[in-house]
């Protein structure tokens, strides 16, 4: 049998890491700058030594030193390896914070933390007070809260802690942008002593999907060699699963662990990647595995060259999460995991040729992703001005702009000039998305604060619904009876999560359910968090708020009021603002409803190839809502437009929210002037105009002439007759026509010839 021990750890003293060579220099670096970029490779020791150098040097004051980690999954383990290397128990000397765990103590002088935990605590503390030392860990990441939190933290040495000490560490960073960024600094590299990996590409495009290829590779090493555990990279939890599942049917050893390891397992599921065992094992991880302390035993590395990678698309307003080739950074810092504790080999499932087209490093998440939070964070520390902000690589105009909208949709900042409001500050005092936190002080007013705390637990994290098999017809009928509430999909995740917890979490249970009890879990912990945050005690019986309740569906919509949605017929096609177009999820409760308020809105790519934009988690929206919220993206107004079908111009009262029509209601009376305009309209730019006899007769043969007459003779000054011209005169002739057989018979000669003065026509006349 296959066992594990996470305390059984790979024996490296750690003074004999390759960073301590640089102790003396780092000294240094410290008495001469507070600033230090170390760039060390993978295997230096930097993650877990350079804070206990710091501590030992007394660097810190007495004062905490933070280190920051890019996922949740690396302060842990990291913690947990510095505790064991100090002789000190975890969440004493040495802790961490993540969104769902906090093992900090009064007494902790080294704590692991995620990026957003430090700016929270920036938030309470603006001078970061308690706080002697910062180093950025694996800055070559380039994720969105790194950047900023270096960017505040430059600010905050400048401004009133020059006594603060920052370093930024990577193994694979460009060190110059940055020490240009940050000014004077001490720059410091580390040759490292990692084993040499032997590397070995694909010979051919392989049209087999990677996790067959990953499969095939890994039963082939298996075969060939005796010893060495084997990490396979795949871009997400979909091509794990596939990858175990090709496994588990290759004829391999029995006495071999198959172990996943990506952001959706629990913590002790994810552990179980960092304990050694009394097998050879194979772990199958997303870029997780990339980072943090050293996986034992892993002598092979296969590299399916994949992420999946989030963006925001500011043409469409909407996330992305598409599956792109790595970068070559990325690529050598996956390799280096073969070489850490021996010479290893690493299988790239790409040529060569195609390596060198792949781009040198990652793009930084700050110029890809959505940027509200960002910019409400930077209210709060007086940054009004997110566009012109001291960001070491400047974000994209157009989504700085998108934020901005946003955020004044949400009523957290003012139209320009861009100055954050009362409810804008209310907000930042709730530690989450500014949708969620709008959302939160909507429910104040409705008295549902436990209905949208559990809602925002619900939403803000990872799916709690699994997606069933079309097969599953089990699994379909189980979730269908969950509720039968129509109007608002939080009724279905709240029941879902109730029967979770009936059933304390039991795996099988829950996911017969189509039910992550994982995920379950988080959200249990997060919920608690929030009524905490709210001040709200948990119910004593623990009953879940299920009950059918109007106001739930009013704060949806106005923490996710720019994405209302309009049903296309009776299809589960919808039309969203800016002429967007979504598919409703398969697991909505809200497919009937015609007018819905979405929060998801994701384009994702199939396994055929194909983009499809999905949209989910919806409520139905009654158009009274928004006319007693009356933002200012709404307008009501009467519209006189061309239907095509009578052939005949026709009136509404339409209630539009930017471009997109939520209500409209048919008049008998029209607008003469309005009318002529649409026509007008009509026949010039539609594709197909309709027959009028007098402008192919009349006015043609004239418009040819005076056009030429224009180029002959300069001096004449003859106006242009472009096609907005065109429709300016006509609408002036058809005024009052509501067809083009109204105005069939109407001259239109004259009213052309009035654009000429008399000069000008005598002149046409010769």
């Amino acid at each position: 049998m296959c066992t594990s021990n996470m305390d059984n750890r790979e024996p490296v003293e750690s003074t004999a890491l390759p960073v301590w060579e640089l102790r003396g220099a780092l000294s240094a670096a410290w008495d001469a700058h507070n600033r230090v970029v170390l760039v060390a490779p993978t295997g230096s020791g930097k993650t877990t030594q350079v804070c206990q150098m710091i501590l030992q040097d007394g660097r810190n004051r007495d004062k905490q030193i933070v280190v920051l980690q890019p996922r949740r999954v690396a302060a842990r383990t990291v913690a947990r390896r510095v505790a064991q290397e100090m002789g000190v128990e975890l969440g004493s000397m040495v802790g961490y914070q993540v969104r769902f765990e906090d093992v900090i103590a009064p007494e902790t002088r080294i704590a692991f933390v995620t990026e957003g935990i430090l700016l929270r605590w920036m938030q309470d503390d603006p001078t970061l007070s308690k706080i002697g030392a910062i180093l950025f860990d694996e800055f070559h990441e380039r994720n969105l809260l790194s950047d900023i939190g270096l960017a505040l933290v430059k600010s905050l040495q400048q401004h009133s802690r020059p006594d603060l000490l920052v370093m930024v560490m990577s193994a694979t960073l460009d060190a110059a942008p940055l020490t240009e960024y940050l000014g004077e600094c001490a720059v410091l590299e580390s040759q490292g002593r990692a084993y040499p990996v032997e590397m070995h590409y694909s010979e051919w495009d392989d049209d087999l999907p990677v996790w067959e290829q990953a499969a095939q590779k890994a039963a082939e090493l298996l075969r060939e060699t005796d010893t060495g555990d084997i990490l396979i990279f795949m871009p997400g939890a979909y091509e794990i699963q596939s990858t175990i599942e090709e496994l588990r049917h290759s004829k391999i050893k029995t006495d071999i662990a198959i172990i996943p390891l990506h952001g959706e397992l629990s913590p002790q599921d994810q552990d179980r990647a960092f304990a050694t065992a009394s097998c050879r094992r194979i772990i199958v991880s997303t870029n997780v595995a990339e980072t943090s302390v050293t996986l034992p035993g892993i002598r092979f590395v296969i590299d399916s060259g994949q992420a999946r990678i989030a963006r925001f698309d500011t043409e469409h307003g909407i996330s992305t999460l598409h599956i792109e080739p790595i970068s070559r950074a990325s690529a050598e810092q996956r390799a280096g995991r073969a070489g850490r504790l021996g010479p290893g080999d690493c299988y790239r499932l790409w040529t060569l040729d195609n390596h060198a087209k792949r781009p040198e490093r990652n793009t930084p998440e700050i110029q890809r992703m959505e940027l509200a939070e960002v910019v409400l964070l930077l209210h709060s520390f007086g940054v009004t001005d997110a566009e012109h902000f001291d960001f070491l690589d400047k974000p994209d105009v157009e989504r700085v702009h998108r934020a901005e909208e946003l955020l004044v949709a949400l009523g957290a900042i003012t139209a320009e000039p861009h100055c954050i409001t009362d409810t804008g500050r209310e907000m930042l005092r709730l530690p989450m998305h500014p949708r969620y936190a709008r959302m939160v002080i909507e429910a104040k007013k409705f008295g549902c604060m436990r209905e949208i705390a559990l809602f925002v637990s619900l939403v803000s994290g990872r799916d709690l619904l699994t997606r069933l098999n079309r097969e599953d017809k089990s699994a379909r009928r189980n979730r269908d009876g969950l509720t039968r509430l129509d109007q608002s999909d939080y009724y279905l995740l709240a029941a879902s999560f109730a029967h979770a917890l009936q059933n304390h979490l039991d795996y099988k249970t829950c996911y017969s359910y189509g039910v992550n009890p994982h995920v379950a879990r988080e959200v249990a912990m997060t919920y608690r968090q929030i009524l905490d945050i709210l001040n709200l005690k948990e119910d004593d019986s623990g009953a879940i708020p299920l009950a059918p309740n109007e106001a739930i569906q009013r704060c949806h919509l106005v923490g996710f009021i720019d994405q209302l949605a309009v049903r296309q017929g009776g299809s589960e096609e919808f039309e969203l603002v800016n002429g967007r177009h979504g598919t409703l999820m398969q697991e909505s409760v809200a497919r009937r409803s015609p007018l819905i308020v979405v929060s998801e809105i994701r384009e994702i790519t199939t396994r055929q190839g194909d983009k499809l934009t999905l949209i989910g988690i919806a409520s139905a929206v009654d158009a009274k809502w928004l006319r007693e919220l009356n933002p200012p993206q709404l307008h009501e107004m009467t519209e006189h437009v061309y239907n095509r079908l009578n052939k005949r111009v026709v009136a509404a009262r339409v209630l539009r929210y930017n471009n997109l029509v939520i209500a409209g209601e048919a008049l008998q009376k029209l607008d003469p002037v309005a009318t002529g305009q649409v026509l007008a309209n009509e026949f010039v730019y539609n594709p197909h105009p309709m027959s009028v006899p007098r402008w192919e007769r009349e006015v043609k043969p004239w418009l040819r002439m005076v056009a030429r007459k224009r180029t002959q003779e300069p001096a004449l000054d003859l106006p242009e007759f472009t096609d907005e011209k065109i429709v300016q005169v006509l609408a002036l002739a058809w005024e009052g026509g509501a067809s083009f057989k109204d105005i069939a018979d109407r001259p239109l000669l004259p009213a052309f010839r009035a654009q000429l003065t008399d000069a000008q026509l005598q002149a046409l006349s010769h």
